[in-house]
């Protein structure tokens, strides 16, 4: 009797755990982020923590021509991946000031000078921006002939 009362209550916990930990996460969806794989945009914690799945620079679906012509396309890509990320902070109640990690990906190290000159704008003056890792791939996901993804990004956010 007394090890049924201890499968009963075991049972309930984690039935009450697995129901505690879906109600602990959102997905967080901004209104044009079609994601190109199966994965959220951004996944929301009770805690407090905001985890935004890497960006790369695409608008509705492809990068734009002028992102990939050949002339400042780091720059172009950066401020698109930039503003997509900004998308799912703000849908999420959060901001760059939130920031707390960022991972970046680039298929060029020579473009790191490039992409800091865009990406240092996204924090004004005595702001802080993340703690920040970049490293050099192969490639990424979602490049097409002609269209080369050249940079993403993945985010770590905080607020209370």
């Amino acid at each position: 009797m007394k090890y049924l009362k201890l499968i009963a209550t075991a049972a309930m916990l984690i039935l009450a755990s697995a129901a505690h930990a879906e109600d602990a996460r959102t997905g967080v969806y901004p209104a044009g982020n079609v994601p190109i794989a199966p994965y959220s945009p951004g996944i929301k914690t009770a805690n407090g923590f905001l985890f935004v799945s890497g960006q790369i620079a695409y608008v509705g679906g492809e990068i734009p021509a002028y992102a990939r012509d050949g002339e400042n396309d780091i720059q172009d890509q950066t401020r698109i991946v930039m503003e997509n990320i900004k998308a799912v902070l703000t849908e999420a109640g959060y901001g760059f000031n939130d920031a707390v990690r960022a991972t970046v990906f680039m298929t060029d190290i020579a473009n790191y000078g490039a992409f800091n000159e865009v990406y240092g704008t996204y924090w004004g003056e005595g702001e802080m921006p993340p703690a920040r890792a970049a490293v050099e791939v192969g490639a990424l996901p979602g490049g097409k002939p002609g269209a080369p993804v050249l940079v993403e990004v993945a985010v770590i956010a905080y607020k209370n």
